[in-house]
């Protein structure tokens, strides 16, 4: 049985169920539904009454424990399911469709059972009281965003004014929630959405959408509050960060710093924990809240339907209906269904790939009319897969025509066995010495034995001689010969591109091996992207320069302290050329044992401080890596305070 199928008896009960009469003894409440477009598990409500120094917010919840008691076939496939799944093409409801899409979903102009969580904000949105009820709710508006955002702008509306009111306060809601350090639940700069926890979501964002979001924000962390004041074990929403997460403001700010989705998603994976459920109460990080629930979506969740559960036990003054071990239980179950189901949808989304970049692999046609970012995947998958010959060709034409961004060339050298492709990639960067620095940064942060790589020169006048040393399971390998060049950036190209050759003939040698050269004035480079290699290296000596002041202006910041940094970079070897351009004592790194692998530790000493940067990851190079640009940007932090 599919995970689309429901059990007969389940479905059969669902569809015979009705609603007990005296649901309509119960006080009616008024509001409105907004949704997406294409939703039918309508689970809340919401209704607003503003004052000029106050305002009530009434958000209203379908009461699915009415319908679906502790143990029954309905129960039991809740707790199987843990949540409803949405696909692209549809849903899989965690309870029959009778129910989630019928009988308690909050239809226009249905008559349903809700919970009502009412709560007074003073004029500076702060909670003066929270009521929680057993209510019923005639919809009388079914809103989508677009429609909702609409309305508040629209005179005829019946809804126009009631909805700019509770926009007016969701957004003072949001900013009071800014002003408190809540990471989550905001906009990032290039208009992507951080969730309640964190993670960076896409898709379109309506001023409608925000409304919603703060109104079950405040309804979660209302309730939560209501039950902590009780004493009661709740399933609670926990967050916490990691050791080595910085203030809230710092880990905004550095957002912000960021110019893409994936660095962000990286940077807070690294930052923050997974969310869980649990009875005891720890409070929501990413959120700023000491007490956090989910309560707002019983239709599709389990965590909130069993939290109703307790309220209404409360209300009636009866006894929760959950032992604390049976919460700490559920919770326990509802983070292993969701690990699970994320792990079905990779497996599943990664075979989907693996058929597409079979069938590339089996058409030249296809390989040709690939561009550069989907041939990167199918040659990582043919490399993965042992079927590299099968684009030997393609790869050939590509690299003759430059059309192979740099990972890939990184791929070629350091992921095949193949030696003849190896040669005609090193072929390639004798043509574009600079890429052989790129490809080396890329190994520095994918290869897993290594740990640092470093620039040994000579001397810091031209010619400048220079060994490029690669500290690979704690031994040093380098080139017999150095590189040498009276531009000190193009003698460190140089460097990383003998390195590379030296590695593809299996020349490598330690730090003792090494020949010092006789040093020649006046060595050239004798490539045919000679005057590029030039051009580039005389501008970024250029920039490296510390000039004199003409005036008694600040000296010059080194370029290093001005660029913005980007993802690919090699954070470590930015460090470290700072600290010998500057002439500051080198960071030092310390590690330790982490939950997911290795935590870093760089200190530096610089500018009469002491900046001290921390990263974690699976592997000591990439957690070195992370706690390099952090104290790279803690110094362009304090030299931009400057």
């Amino acid at each position: 049985m599919s995970y689309k199928d429901f059990p007969t008896e389940a479905k059969a009960l669902a569809e015979q169920l009705l609603l007990p009469e005296q649901i309509w003894h119960r006080p009616q409440v008024q509001g409105i539904t907004i949704d997406g477009s294409e939703s039918r598990d309508l689970d809340d409500a919401i209704w607003i009454e503003s004052f000029s120094d106050s305002a009530v917010l009434s958000i209203h919840i379908a009461d699915v424990s009415e319908l679906v008691s502790i143990g029954s076939i309905l129960d039991q496939v809740a707790i199987a399911r843990t949540q409803t799944r949405y696909f692209k093409t549809g849903n899989a409801p965690m309870l029959p469709r009778a129910l989630s899409e019928d009988k308690l979903s909050l239809l226009e102009f249905q008559d349903r059972p809700t919970l009502t969580v009412r709560v007074t904000l003073d004029q500076k949105a702060q909670i003066k009281n929270t009521e929680i009820f057993e209510s019923w709710l005639r919809s009388s508006k079914r809103f989508t965003y677009r429609e909702a955002e609409t309305a508040q702008t629209d005179s005829t509306s019946a809804f126009g004014e009631m909805l700019s009111h509770a926009q007016s306060w969701a957004e003072r809601l949001y900013q009071l929630r800014l002003a408190d350090g809540a990471i989550g639940g905001r906009i990032t700069q290039f208009g992507g959405w951080l969730n309640e926890e964190g993670n960076l979501v896409s898709g379109e964002r309506t001023n409608s959408h925000l409304l919603i979001q703060e109104f079950m924000i405040l309804a979660n962390r209302a309730v939560a509050q209501w039950l902590a004041e009780r004493d009661m074990p709740g399933l609670y929403r926990n967050h916490t960060a990691r050791a080595i997460a910085p203030d809230r403001e710092l880990m905004y700010q550095t957002l912000l710093t960021l110019g893409s989705a994936s660095a962000i998603r990286q940077r807070l994976q690294g930052w923050l924990n997974r969310a869980d459920y649990g009875p005891t109460l720890v409070g929501h990080f990413a959120l700023n809240l000491p007490a956090y629930c989910h309560f707002t979506s019983p239709i599709r969740r389990l965590a909130d339907l069993i939290n109703h559960r307790i309220v209404k036990a409360l209300l009636r003054g009866e006894a929760s209906p959950y032992a604390k071990n049976e919460l700490e239980q559920l919770g326990q179950h509802i983070l292993q269904v969701t690990l699970d189901i994320e792990q079905a949808t990779s497996d599943y989304y990664k075979a989907e790939h693996q058929k597409l970049y079979q069938s590339h692999l089996q058409d030249a046609d296809q390989l040709q009319e690939l561009d550069a970012k989907e041939f990167s995947r199918v040659l990582k998958y043919a490399i993965d897969n042992k079927e590299l010959g099968a684009i030997e060709l393609e790869l050939t034409t590509r690299l003759e025509l430059r059309k192979l961004p740099v990972m890939d060339l990184y791929l070629l050298i350091f992921e095949t066995q193949n030696k003849s492709l190896k040669e005609k990639v090193y072929a390639h960067l004798l043509q574009n010495i600079p890429d052989a620095t790129g490809v080396i940064a890329i190994a520095s942060v994918q290869q897993p034995a290594w740990e640092s790589f470093d620039y040994v020169e000579m001397s810091q006048i031209s010619p400048f001689v220079t060994w490029l040393e690669v500290r690979v399971n704690g031994e040093v390998q380098t080139t017999v010969h150095p590189a040498q060049h009276r531009r000190k950036q193009s003698a460190r190209h140089l460097a990383c591109l003998q390195w590379i050759e030296a590695y593809i003939q299996n020349a490598l040698v330690n730090s003792q091996q090494r020949v010092q050269p006789k040093v020649e004035s006046g060595v050239e480079l004798k490539t045919q992207e000679d005057s590029k290699v030039e051009q580039s290296a005389c501008e970024i000596e250029q920039k490296e320069m510390m000039l004199p002041p003409l005036t008694a202006k600040p000296k010059p910041v080194h370029p290093i302290l001005t660029k913005t940094l980007k993802d690919g970079q090699n954070f470590i070897s930015l460090l470290g050329e700072l600290c010998q351009g500057l002439q500051w004592s080198s960071p030092e790194y310390e590690f330790s044992d982490a939950d997911d692998g290795f935590a870093c530790e760089c200190k530096l000493e610089a500018l009469n401080e002491r900046f001290v940067g921390e990263g974690i990851a699976a592997r000591k190079q990439l957690a070195k890596h992370r706690a390099s640009r952090a104290v790279l940007e803690q110094l362009q932090s304090r030299v931009k305070g400057k």
